[in-house]
Protein backbone atom coordinates (compact mmCIF):
# COMPACT_ATOMS: atom_id res chain seq x y z
CA UNK A 1 0.00 0.00 0.00
CA UNK A 2 1.35 3.55 -0.89
CA UNK A 3 0.36 6.02 0.92
CA UNK A 4 -0.34 9.85 0.02
CA UNK A 5 3.38 10.78 1.04
CA UNK A 6 4.80 8.09 -1.04
CA UNK A 7 2.54 9.02 -3.72
CA UNK A 8 3.56 12.83 -3.84
CA UNK A 9 7.30 11.10 -3.70
CA UNK A 10 6.93 9.10 -6.73
CA UNK A 11 4.87 11.79 -8.69
CA UNK A 12 7.65 14.22 -7.50
CA UNK A 13 10.29 11.94 -9.12
CA UNK A 14 8.69 11.11 -12.09
CA UNK A 15 8.27 15.48 -12.99
CA UNK A 16 12.07 15.69 -12.38
CA UNK A 17 11.21 18.04 -9.77
CA UNK A 18 12.71 15.68 -6.48
CA UNK A 19 16.32 14.70 -6.64
CA UNK A 20 17.02 11.44 -4.35
CA UNK A 21 17.82 12.97 -0.70
CA UNK A 22 15.80 15.99 -1.55
CA UNK A 23 12.50 17.35 -0.33
CA UNK A 24 9.73 18.63 -1.45
CA UNK A 25 9.13 22.81 -0.93
CA UNK A 26 5.73 23.17 0.82
CA UNK A 27 4.00 24.80 -2.08
CA UNK A 28 4.64 22.31 -4.10
CA UNK A 29 3.93 19.41 -2.37
CA UNK A 30 0.66 21.05 -1.80
CA UNK A 31 0.00 21.51 -5.27
CA UNK A 32 1.11 17.67 -5.82
CA UNK A 33 -1.31 17.02 -2.94
CA UNK A 34 -3.85 18.85 -4.31
CA UNK A 35 -3.50 16.65 -8.01
CA UNK A 36 -4.01 13.55 -5.90
CA UNK A 37 -7.06 14.72 -4.49
CA UNK A 38 -8.13 15.44 -8.53
CA UNK A 39 -6.93 12.63 -9.91
CA UNK A 40 -8.67 10.40 -7.04
CA UNK A 41 -12.00 12.47 -7.58
CA UNK A 42 -11.73 11.66 -11.21
CA UNK A 43 -11.58 7.89 -10.42
CA UNK A 44 -14.10 8.12 -8.06
CA UNK A 45 -16.45 9.78 -10.57
CA UNK A 46 -15.56 6.68 -12.41
CA UNK A 47 -16.52 4.18 -9.71
CA UNK A 48 -13.02 2.84 -9.78
CA UNK A 49 -11.44 3.39 -6.86
CA UNK A 50 -11.32 0.82 -4.12
CA UNK A 51 -9.90 3.14 -1.65
CA UNK A 52 -11.10 6.08 0.58
CA UNK A 53 -9.56 8.87 -0.58
CA UNK A 54 -7.59 9.18 2.72
CA UNK A 55 -6.80 5.59 2.53
CA UNK A 56 -3.19 4.14 1.19
CA UNK A 57 -3.12 3.30 -2.68
CA UNK A 58 -2.92 -0.62 -3.41
CA UNK A 59 0.19 -1.68 -4.83
CA UNK A 60 -1.46 -2.80 -7.62
CA UNK A 61 -2.80 0.73 -8.74
CA UNK A 62 0.01 3.07 -7.02
CA UNK A 63 2.25 3.67 -9.82
CA UNK A 64 -0.72 3.90 -12.03
CA UNK A 65 -2.29 6.87 -9.65
CA UNK A 66 0.95 8.64 -9.24
CA UNK A 67 1.84 8.55 -12.95
CA UNK A 68 -1.83 10.08 -13.46
CA UNK A 69 -0.82 12.57 -10.29
CA UNK A 70 2.21 13.51 -12.63
CA UNK A 71 0.57 14.15 -15.79
CA UNK A 72 -1.98 16.25 -14.00
CA UNK A 73 0.74 18.93 -13.31
CA UNK A 74 3.47 18.06 -16.16
CA UNK A 75 2.56 21.49 -18.22
CA UNK A 76 2.64 23.27 -14.42
CA UNK A 77 6.12 22.41 -14.27
CA UNK A 78 7.47 22.78 -17.86
CA UNK A 79 8.57 19.42 -18.13
CA UNK A 80 11.04 18.63 -20.62
CA UNK A 81 9.82 17.26 -24.13
CA UNK A 82 10.87 13.75 -24.12
CA UNK A 83 9.97 13.23 -20.00
CA UNK A 84 6.72 14.91 -20.71
CA UNK A 85 6.25 12.34 -24.16
CA UNK A 86 6.46 9.84 -21.58
CA UNK A 87 4.24 10.89 -18.88
CA UNK A 88 1.88 11.28 -21.35
CA UNK A 89 1.82 7.91 -22.27
CA UNK A 90 1.92 5.73 -19.21
CA UNK A 91 -0.66 8.21 -17.74
CA UNK A 92 -2.86 7.37 -20.85
CA UNK A 93 -1.91 3.86 -20.30
CA UNK A 94 -2.94 4.13 -16.64
CA UNK A 95 -6.09 5.93 -17.23
CA UNK A 96 -7.05 2.63 -20.20
CA UNK A 97 -6.32 0.27 -17.21
CA UNK A 98 -8.85 1.96 -15.08
CA UNK A 99 -11.38 2.51 -17.68
CA UNK A 100 -11.38 -1.54 -18.23
CA UNK A 101 -11.92 -2.04 -14.72
CA UNK A 102 -14.92 0.39 -14.53
CA UNK A 103 -16.12 -1.80 -18.02
CA UNK A 104 -15.29 -4.74 -15.91
CA UNK A 105 -17.12 -3.44 -12.91
CA UNK A 106 -20.36 -2.41 -14.80
CA UNK A 107 -20.60 -6.04 -16.25
CA UNK A 108 -20.54 -7.46 -12.88
CA UNK A 109 -23.09 -5.15 -11.66
CA UNK A 110 -25.19 -5.46 -14.87
CA UNK A 111 -28.40 -7.75 -14.09
CA UNK A 112 -29.06 -10.20 -16.75
CA UNK A 113 -32.43 -9.81 -18.72
CA UNK A 114 -33.90 -13.09 -19.86
CA UNK A 115 -36.08 -13.11 -23.52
Amino acid sequence: MATSAQIRVTAAEILGILAEGETLPSYESADIDEAITEVYNELRRMNVVTWASTDSVPDEFARSFAMMVAEARAVKYQVPTERYQRIKGEAMEAMMRFRALQAKQKIVQTPIEYF
